[in-house]
This record gives C-alpha cells, sequence and structure tokens, in this order.
C-alpha cells in the first residue's frame, strides 16, 4: 500500500453511525405505550384501596369523638362541629364525612368519596355505626349489609 491509500483509509468517514432508526423508535413506543395501558387499571386500583384508610382513620376519630362527647352528654352528638371539627372533609380531602343519625344509644357515620376517589364505587360509601351502645358495626357500598372487609382492611 502506497502512503495516499493509508492516508485515504483512515479519513474515510465511517458509514455506519450509532443510534436508533425512526421505526426502531417507534416500535419501543409502542411497547411502552402497550405496557402503560396494561399497568394503570392496576395501579389505580391500588390506589383506591389506599386512600380508603383516610376515611377508615376519619371515621375512627369521629368514633373516638363521640365516645368522649357522650360521657359528658344524654346523647351522642349530632354534628361535626359539635365534635370540634371545622370541616366535613377527612384528613387527606379524599372523603366528606357526616354523622348520618345519632342518638343516647348510638350513631352512623358515613364516609363518602370524594373527586377520584369517587371512582371506588365498590365501597362507596363507607360506614360506621354503633347500635346499642356496644355492637360496632363496619359496612360498606350502596347496601348496609354487603360484607365490608374489602374496604375496611388496610
Amino acid at each position: 500500500m502506497d502512503q495516499h491509500t493509508v492516508l485515504q483509509h483512515r479519513c474515510a468517514p465511517s458509514v455506519r453511525q450509532a443510534g436508533w432508526t425512526l421505526g426502531e423508535m417507534m416500535i419501543a413506543l409502542a411497547l411502552m405505550a402497550i405496557l402503560a395501558a396494561l399497568a394503570m387499571p392496576s395501579y389505580n386500583s391500588q390506589q383506591r384501596q389506599a386512600r380508603r384508610a383516610d376515611a377508615r382513620q376519619a371515621l375512627q376519630q369521629v368514633q373516638l369523638e363521640q365516645a368522649r362527647w357522650r360521657g359528658q352528654h344524654d346523647q351522642h352528638a349530632e354534628q361535626l362541629s359539635s365534635l370540634g371539627w371545622t370541616s366535613d372533609r377527612s384528613a387527606l380531602g379524599h372523603y366528606q364525612i357526616a354523622i348520618e343519625e345519632a342518638s343516647s344509644q348510638g350513631y352512623t357515620l358515613k364516609a363518602t368519596p370524594m373527586g377520584t376517589q369517587g371512582q371506588d364505587t365498590a365501597c362507596n360509601p363507607m360506614r360506621l355505626q354503633l347500635v346499642d351502645s356496644a355492637i360496632l358495626v363496619l359496612s360498606s357500598g350502596a347496601d348496609p349489609q354487603t360484607d365490608a372487609a374489602k374496604c375496611w382492611r388496610p
């Protein structure tokens, strides 16, 4: 080889360049979109389940405050404001809390999901009921007799 050929060989541009072609990029994006579409329903379900803790905590807080209130009054409080609540929202704002009924023997508390949590139809609403000053009933869904284990378990 002569010197001129060696110089041309060293200086010649590389034919192969690093990177992705448009077709490869489109295939990768399509695969990511399919994976995201499969994962999102499961993720949203887990988020709704995790947010139920907000309702459980709020209802249990009202339950404790009702016990304190009843120790000093003839019957349970009929309004959240009587228990010192300044808002009818749960701590994280995913539920609206209400006292549905109250008497000297018991009360019914209800947590209704709000916003994106409103899509949690299986546990809409969540209820905590004290009956005859001794029996605690946890329920959820439109039918108060529905098994509430899935909504009330952490």
